[in-house]
């Protein structure tokens, strides 16, 4: 062996040795097995350090209809127990948990503006309120406040809280489900109809579809000349449609409320709507009602009884049909309109909640750090933890999976206008008028569009404003 090749195998050797002794110095991180996780960090947090802010003592009043005090009780709640302990230590405050009666909250969130000392910190509005509570400048706008962008800010309340290009409310979590479709699945065993699960995805649920299946499904079954089942029922179905057909009842833009019913969209819902009725004849209808009153909830009533096959209306109806229905039901989102231009299914929502900050709040910056730290996900977090709040509403797993495809894909349309102005309760005689067929579709609309935007004219009037401003 050259003197050389000696020399490089030494050096070598010298090098491994090296190597391995510096490999076997190296020592694990000590681990304080004291130490606990804080629960107002999420995974992504872990490595960032944390902003430490000195609130001297203040009192965060977090307000809203019911108590959203931690549920201690929950495994949520115990968690939101924790990170109430460690955040009031860590950032030197205390949560006060406030609460008002519902039909008190404007009120209260107005008067107590006005005097300077909003009522809550934080509090909890509906949809249907929130225009006036804007227009009369008692509402922080949020997007210089939060990240709207965090995913944990649910899209549909950033969407219906945004007005004029600024956002006024944010909610955490899964929103409630509001607008909704139910199908009795008795029936449609009968008549030998798959259920419409299948058809989710593919977006082949469309109004052509339930008017096919509403044909085979409206019978009568006695052959007594009078129809026992019908295919189809609804309440406020005809205002669902015409969102479901990619329009509105009402606009709202730059603070101008314009009455949409003649849009070309929303007529042409109305007119299914019509058509259902009184051509084909599929489309239960509440004067048939041979009581002395009409219940204004009949056509639930009488799908929950097994005699309408598919029911349009609200989410909460479950409430009733989990326990007090003998058929067994389905739920699926309402069918996509023919002139949608976003070819999605529109779940209409109306008294969707989220939280605000009032204006004239003291120090809004720690208020709003306080809540976003509040609200970031938990580590341990089940993915399907939103489920358990459904379980005395739903009867089968296909009908998570619909709530879950609403979720993912923004299955929603807010009622917007129509339902924090007012203008519901004139259109309550169209909507008859649909029923009754003594009238055309444009005769109805010609008739009730003057009372409509006055109704939406003064609601939005800045003489009111300023009256209620200076009460």
């Amino acid at each position: 062996m050259s003197k050389g090749l000696l020399k490089l195998l030494t050096l070598m050797m010298v090098v491994v040795l090296v190597v391995g002794l510096a490999a076997g110095c190296k020592k694990d991180p000590v681990v304080d097995p004291t130490e606990k996780p804080d629960p107002t960090k999420t995974p992504d947090q872990t490595e960032e350090p944390d902003e430490i802010r000195d609130l001297d003592g203040r009192v965060i009043k977090v307000g809203a209809w019911w108590d959203m005090s931690p549920d201690e009780g929950s495994p949520f709640g115990a968690k939101q127990a924790a990170r109430r302990e460690v955040m009031q230590e860590k950032y030197n405050f205390e949560f006060e948990f406030v609460s008002t009666e519902w039909d008190m909250v404007n009120e209260t969130y107005s008067s107590s503006v006005l005097a300077g000392e909003p009522w809550a910190d934080i509090a909890t509005l509906e949809d249907n309120w929130l225009v006036s509570h804007v227009r009369l400048k008692e509402v922080t706008p949020l997007n210089d406040l939060f990240d709207l962008s965090d995913e944990k800010w649910d899209t549909l309340t950033k969407d219906i809280t945004t007005i004029d290009g600024k956002t006024y409310g944010v909610a955490s979590g899964k929103w409630w489900p509001r607008g909704m479709f139910f199908f009795n699945k008795r029936i449609f065993d009968d008549a030998g109809i798959p259920y419409p699960y299948e058809l989710l995805e593919s977006k082949e649920w469309t109004w052509d579809k339930v008017e096919e299946y509403a044909k085979k499904l409206t019978l009568d079954l006695d052959n007594d000349g009078t129809i026992d089942q019908w295919g189809l029922g609804g309440i406020d179905m005809d205002v669902a449609m015409v969102f479901a057909n990619g329009s509105e009842m009402i606009t709202y833009e730059n603070g101008v409320g314009t009455v949409n019913l003649r849009d070309p969209k929303a007529q042409a819902a109305l007119d299914r709507f019509y058509k259902w009725r009184h051509t084909d004849g599929i489309l239960y209808n509440k004067f048939d009602y041979q009581g002395e009153e009409i219940p204004w909830d009949i056509a639930k009533q009488e799908f929950q009884n097994g005699k309408i096959a598919m029911f349009w209306y609200q989410y909460w109806s479950t409430d009733d049909f989990y326990e007090g229905m003998a058929d067994d039901y389905g739920i699926i989102l309402p069918p996509i309109g023919p002139d949608d231009p976003d070819n999605n299914y529109k779940a209409l929502v109306t008294g969707h909640n989220f939280q605000t900050i009032p204006a004239n709040v003291a120090n809004v910056d720690d208020v709003a750090f306080i809540w976003n730290k509040w609200t970031e996900p938990f580590e341990d977090d089940d993915e399907d933890a939103w489920k358990e709040g459904h379980e005395t509403k739903l009867r089968d797993l296909e009908s998570y999976d619909v709530l879950e495809y609403m979720y993912e894909n923004d299955c929603f349309a807010s009622i917007g206008l129509f339902g924090s102005s007012g203008a519901h309760e004139p259109w309550w005689g169209g909507q008859d008028d649909l029923l009754k067929g003594e009238k055309t579709v444009a005769e109805i609309i010609d008739e009730k569009f003057d009372a409509l935007q006055g109704v939406v004219d003064d609601f939005l009037s800045d003489e009111e404003a300023d009256e209620e401003a200076d009460e």
